[in-house]
This record gives structure tokens, sequence and C-alpha cells, in this order.
């Protein structure tokens, strides 16, 4: 998906919503696409020749016509295409991943509990109803709002905002078990602005000053707050994933520049590896984490660029069916 992930407090389509500011972009943007990159062997297939438009779209269903002449599939997409080329590209990206979610739920055997999949549907429900209420429906319950102010079938948009819900459970629990299931280390980062300010801050750790203390001090990222805490970091080639795995633990490694900025590292843990053939114990740990700390746009970051690589993903026929409208 571009960028982050799909919000899943909200169940009304984008053009039925209020817009809702999003917080800020939490450190090492980089590493959710970086820290894992390797060969791209499975990676999102879009091959430098998508021929046969021509023909894919005369195959393509029709979906109105005119005077008799055909409106296709193809020519519907081409058209949203150009006029919202990022939605249609979102959409299509979210559908992806959406199956690569259960491909990865299978392979590392993950499940959530019943209990937690009802209460995920009800819920969903009844944020559809309070969304409903709070966009000046007029009182039309949420049935009404989506046949006479959207034009759906109420029954079909309920069940697909509820598997939703059910598959935000799911890939929580995918990705938290992907990484406990990856060689990571756990680290804390002070982020200075200069490289006076490094050697001054290394020359307080060198006389004692803790790296919490300091982070919370001097470190200009959002992360200072939490003593310099940010999410694992999966091995990988990117530097701050080498400085991860190079620093002994418990010890400070860096600076590291990244853009305009210098990065100290403390490197707090790595921890071993679990397995999936453990099913039972990787449940138990993915659970007690998501209550210690849910998933974090970096942590889902890094999921999504190594499980592209695990699963091809073929869009050709995306590019076929959209001519020379789309780049490959």
């Amino acid at each position: 998906m571009s960028g982050s992930r799909r919000d899943p407090s909200r169940v009304l389509p984008l053009s039925a919503r209020v817009s809702v500011p999003h917080g800020s972009t939490a450190l090492l943007l980089g590493l959710g696409l970086s820290a894992c990159a390797g060969p791209r062997s499975g990676a999102l297939v879009a091959p430098a020749e998508a021929g046969g438009a021509t023909t894919e779209v005369a195959r393509a269903p029709v979906v109105a016509r005119v005077a008799g002449q055909p409106l296709t599939t193809a020519q519907l997409l081409q058209s949203w295409l150009h006029s919202d080329s990022r939605g249609v590209r979102a959409l299509l990206d979210e559908l992806i991943l959406e199956r690569l979610i259960v491909l990865e739920a299978v392979r590392l055997g993950v499940s959530v509990d019943t209990g937690k999949l009802q209460a995920a549907r009800h819920q969903a429900l009844d944020r559809l109803d309070q969304e409903v209420a709070a966009s000046g429906a007029g009182g039309l319950s949420s049935d009404e709002f989506l046949r006479q102010r959207l034009g759906l079938n109420p029954g079909p948009y309920k069940e697909r905002i509820q598997y939703q819900a059910e598959l935000d459970l799911l890939a929580e629990r995918v990705v938290r078990a992907w990484l406990l299931c990856t060689p990571h280390a756990q680290v804390r980062v002070i982020v200075l602005e200069n490289q006076g300010q490094v050697s001054e801050v290394q020359a307080l750790l060198a006389a004692g000053e803790s790296f919490d203390h300091l982070a919370r001090t001097w470190s200009v990222d959002d992360s200072g707050a939490e003593g310099g805490r940010v999410p694992p970091v999966v091995r990988g080639r990117a530097p701050l994933a080498l400085v991860a795995f190079e620093t002994p633990v418990g010890e400070v490694g860096g600076p590291v520049r990244e853009g305009d900025r210098w990065l100290l590292m403390q490197v707090d843990a790595r921890p071993a590896p679990l397995s999936p053939e453990h099913s039972d114990e990787l449940s138990q740990a993915v659970e007690a984490s998501l209550l210690l700390r849910p998933i974090e746009d970096p942590e889902y970051w890094q999921w999504k660029s190594a499980v592209v690589l695990e699963h091809e993903v073929d869009m050709t026929p995306f590019l076929r069916l959209m001519g020379d409208v789309a780049l490959d």
C-alpha cells in the first residue's frame, strides 16, 4: 500500500467521509523499504512490455452499452486511472496485500480468537452507525444512508466492512509474528542536527550519562520522549540495519548520517527468532507483545518490503488492461 496502512477506524467510503488529520510520521521512514532490501526475486512484477492491450480491452467485461456500443471494464479503469491514479493504485495495493496477509497467516500458522473476531465485527457496524450519524444524514439509518446517499446494497457492504475488521486483526498478528520470527534488534536512537552535537553527546556518554536521559534531552526526534525507543530493526543492508547488527548489545553504534541529521544508536537486545513450527509459543508471544505495544508503521513497512519478496505478485493483467495509460 502506498505509504501508510488503511485506517481501520473508518468504514465509510472516502467520498462519504469527513477528512481526519493523520499523526506525524515516525522516525526511520527509510527502514520500512530498505532495512530488509535484497534481490527482488519475488517483488511486484511489472514487465517492460504490457503488450496485448487492445486484445485485453476487447475481451474485458461490458459495464454498459450506449446505442448498442459497449463500454468495458478496461475503459472504466482507464478513465478512473486518469482521474485518480493514486486512488486506483492504492486500492490495487490494498487488494494485493489482503491476499498476502492471508497467505502469510497460513505460512506462519497465525489465527485470531473467535471472540475477538466477533467483537471486531460488531465494532465495525457500530462505527458505521456512528459515522452515518456524524455525517448529518438527517436521521437516516445506516441501511438507508447506504441505499439513498451512496447507492449501495447494505448487506454486501456491511459484510465487507466486517471482513475488513477481521482482516485488520489478522494483519496485526501476521506482521508481529513475522517480526518475532525474523532476526531483529531492539534499539534506541538519538537524532542530532550536526556533528558538533554528536561529539558533545558522545563525550557525555563516555562520562557515564545514560542513553535514555540523553535521548530525552538532546534528540530532535519524537522518539526522544521515550528515551529514543524506535520500532525494532530487522536484519538488512540499510545503514541503520547494519549498525543494529554490528554493534554489540548494550553498546552504542554510529554516528550514522540520515539525510541532514546524525543518529547514534544503542542496541538494547537482539532476541532469538521464534519458529512458526512452535505455533502455540508464537501465538502467545504475539498476543503478549500486542498488549504491550501495537503495530507501528515502520514495523508494517518492513513486513511489506519483505513479503513481496516471499510471494510473487504479477501485475501484468492490470498493465494490459490499462494499455498505455499506466506506467510499468
